[in-house]
């Protein structure tokens, strides 16, 4: 590959990755902002199911969603469960208790999380630069902590942990994904996954949610609300977040994460009236320094071939 190509590829990689996490705090937003008139659940079976739908419509008919081997079938299938079940369930049952600031602040710790996993499975070598990277999106992250939270939120503490609970999983499908994403196609692996996580919440909806009666009884703001969950917020963000996992490492992926807690902070501001303070602007600087020096090694690499 020539290094224009490849720094091409780098740039269009990071470029999906950051719109798929700045859809991500919107995510945030809006599942704070119609949580209590659902319940997790449902909002997610509904919310995944509609996303899953929408995929699917993309997918080119040359394609099968069965067209996995028996060994990978089953790895996919996993991955379904944890990254399309667990993970939407945990980040809706947080933001009953957390602000969206707060959760998407804890979302930024998910390129920690990728990273360790990532150098403990042996699909990434840690470095120096990756940890600087690292250690600059937490920061930034941290930095944007809107004042107040506590006050706020008197359950924050638990909705944290739920949140976290949501990041394990998700840096889980980050690790693990990318050889099947480039294997068998962004699209076709997506479909799947969301259909086995879907086909999961559907089944603990019956039995622990109230989908039928009156958890999607939305009004009618609710009901846009639920749209930009599933659409821009569900279809859209998923495709983004598989098409950069295809052109670049799960880490440089996970660090563009520190877009989500600035565009929930921001978002959060007009729909829910949390607070924004100073310490956002600090945040714009390290979220996005982070974002440099995490590719910066790729591009200097491939500019002296």
């Amino acid at each position: 590959m020539s290094s224009v190509s490849s720094v091409k590829q780098a740039l269009i990689g990071v470029f999906f990755a950051c719109l798929s996490t700045c859809l991500g705090g919107t995510t945030v937003v809006f599942t704070r902002f119609i949580i209590d008139q659902t319940d997790p659940l449902s909002l997610t079976f509904l919310r995944y199911g509609i996303a899953a739908l929408v995929l699917f419509l993309f997918l080119p008919r040359k394609n099968s969603l069965w067209a996995f081997s028996r060994r990978d079938t089953i790895a996919l299938t996993i991955m379904g469960a944890i990254m399309f079940a667990c993970f939407p369930y945990f980040m809706a049952t947080a933001l009953e208790d957390t602000t969206a600031a707060r959760g998407g602040l804890l979302f930024a710790t998910m390129p920690l999380i990728t990273i360790i996993m990532a150098a403990m499975f042996r699909v990434e070598k840690l470095t120096w630069l990756k940890g600087a990277a690292i250690l600059l999106a937490v920061a930034g992250a941290f930095t944007a902590l809107g004042e107040r939270v506590d006050s706020i939120a008197p359950n924050a503490l638990r909705g944290d942990f739920f949140m976290f609970l949501g990041m394990l999983c998700a840096s889980s499908f980050n690790v693990f994904s990318g050889k099947y994403l480039i294997k068998y196609g962004n699209l076709q692996v997506l479909i799947y996954t969301i259909f086995v996580g879907v086909a999961c919440l559907f089944v603990l909806a019956l039995f622990f949610g109230k989908p039928f009666s009156g958890s999607l009884s939305f009004d009618g703001v609710g009901w846009l609300v639920f749209f930009m969950l599933a659409v821009p917020g569900g279809a859209l963000m998923m495709y983004a977040w598989g098409r950069a996992l295809q052109s670049i490492t799960p880490t440089q992926a996970a660090i563009t994460v520190g877009l989500n807690p600035l565009t929930a902070i921001l978002l959060a501001a007009p729909l829910l009236g949390e607070p924004i303070t100073l310490r956002v602007l600090g945040g714009f600087v390290l979220i996005f320094a982070a974002i440099i020096v995490a590719n910066y090694r790729k591009r200097s690499r491939t500019e002296t071939v």
